[in-house]
């Protein structure tokens, strides 16, 4: 009687260890996946603050250039209409004068 008391102690005892084990491999783990996925979350993180400045770059690059053409389009029309109207504005004038007289 005295070998089964000692014995239920015992395995009561060996329960309880691998209880507690079982708590602590749990809390081990969590704790585990926790760093995991705030690694995980880091590396994304720095991942995409990488693309959005390499993006970033290339987007005013191009911004430069669309620009450069606007530009170099609005030049061309006032160097256009300057021409236009170096050759033109005596004509023009004559016209306006006559239709004004005449009207």
């Amino acid at each position: 009687m005295k070998d089964m008391i000692e014995r239920i102690i015992e395995m009561d005892t060996a329960a309880r260890e691998l209880t507690q084990r079982a708590q602590k491999d749990k809390i081990n783990s969590e704790q585990e996946i926790e760093k995991k996925k705030e690694e995980i979350r880091s590396q994304y993180l720095e991942r995409a603050r990488k693309r959005i400045s390499i993006n970033e770059v290339t987007e005013k690059k191009l911004a430069q250039e669309k620009m450069k053409k606007i530009r170099d389009n609005q030049n061309e029309i006032s160097h256009n209409l300057k021409e236009r109207y170096e050759k033109m504005s005596d004509e023009w004038v004559d016209m306006i004068v006559k239709r004004v007289l005449e009207g």
